[in-house]
């Protein structure tokens, strides 16, 4: 075996989470998640006797990081007993206010502080690394790259595989697997894309933690395997502890708080979201009996998920037919509602939903 290497990316410690809606209490909790996940990570390369951690960028945010971070990721590195190469993304780039710049790394760890590729040699392989300097970082990185024929190379980079692009990312250095393979590389070991997957010349591990509720895919370390003879074994190990999920929970036909709590229940169970970062949306026809205090559900159904909060989008159950006898204002104005519905479904659909309108509106 030439090399054995655990690679991640994209962890992105202190991350505000506010394009999350997570605030206080429940975002430093969730940065307190990514603490744990590198910590996770360099147990991981303990266990599986590696040669060698990479990091494919965006390990912090160059905007929110604190020194307190920036001392305890020096700490946590410099304790993995093996040799640790970072390739810096946009948003960890090695500026001169960059902790890369103004902090004193272990020997064990080495900054791929320069936006040129160059070569690293760990026993009988060479990677190749090149960060980004300034958060923008437009080139092609392999455009002019010289191939490399002899010996056993592999890229370590924060890029964007052109062939496939996640909805909603910016490309940063752009590539393709054929790139990869006419440059003489093995393999590329990437950062930038947050779901994990892997390809005969690419791979992302993805974030070690989802960091939002659009990251449902797989969160892992790549552990890759080089062989005397130069071939790649890449696998794919989740990691995460966490996951974002978005929910909806019926409460039509519910009478009390109880029957939420238990469909709450029910939902952590039967989708195995214990340990989840939660947002329940509350939709259907409630009875007028059933108070709903979003805030005092959050505290009280939270037990078994890291976060868990409620949105309220269910509508009291009216009794239209009922009304529509009153002698009132609010029955006479049922009335004429009723009458203007109108013979499309469209116009007794929309007449449908102004009646709900303003008979909650009477109530308030």
């Amino acid at each position: 075996m030439a090399l054995r290497l655990l690679h991640f990316a994209d962890l992105h410690l202190d991350r505000s989470f506010a394009g999350e809606r997570l605030y206080g209490v429940g975002a430093q909790r969730r940065r307190e998640d990514l603490r744990a996940a590198l910590q996770r990570i360099v147990e991981r390369a303990r266990d599986a006797r590696v040669d060698l951690i990479s990091c494919g960028g965006d390990l912090f945010e160059h905007d929110h990081v604190t020194r307190d971070t920036a001392a305890f990721v020096v700490q946590t590195l410099g304790a993995a007993q093996v040799p640790v190469l970072i390739a810096p993304g946009h948003a960890d780039p090695a500026v001169p206010s960059s902790p890369y710049r103004y902090l004193r790394w272990p020997d064990n760890v080495t900054i791929a502080a320069h936006e040129e590729l160059r070569p690293y040699r760990y026993g009988d392989v060479q990677i190749w690394a090149a960060g980004f300097m300034r958060a923008d970082v437009p080139d092609a990185p392999l455009r002019d790259f010289v191939r490399q024929d002899e010996g056993t190379h592999l890229l370590l980079l924060h890029a964007s595989d052109m062939s496939q692009v996640p909805e909603g990312v910016t490309p940063y250095k752009p590539i393709l697997p054929s790139q990869v393979e006419d440059a003489g590389f093995r393999h590329a070991l990437l950062g930038h894309y947050h779901d994990a997957r892997t390809s005969d010349w690419i791979t992302y591990p993805g974030s070690p933690e989802p960091l939002g509720w659009n990251e449902v895919g797989r969160h892992c370390t790549a552990l890759v395997t080089v062989g005397d003879d130069g071939t790649s074994h890449i696998l794919l190990e989740d990691i995460n502890q966490r996951q974002f999920a978005q929910e909806e929970i019926d409460v039509t036909g519910m009478s009390s708080a109880d029957h939420v709590r238990d469909a709450v229940m029910a939902m952590r169970e039967g989708k195995h979201l214990g340990a989840g970062v939660i947002r329940a949306t509350l939709v259907g026809e409630r009875s007028r009996s059933l108070n709903l205090d979003t805030k005092a559900l959050s505290m009280e159904c939270s037990d078994g998920f890291a976060y868990l909060e409620f949105s309220d989008r269910s509508h009291v159950s009216h009794d239209v037919d009922g009304v529509a006898q009153e002698f009132t204002s609010r029955g006479e104005m049922v009335r004429k509602l009723v009458d203007h519905k109108g013979e499309s479904r469209q116009e007794e659909q929309t007449a449908g939903r102004a009646l709900q309108l303003a008979l909650d509106a009477f109530d308030e």
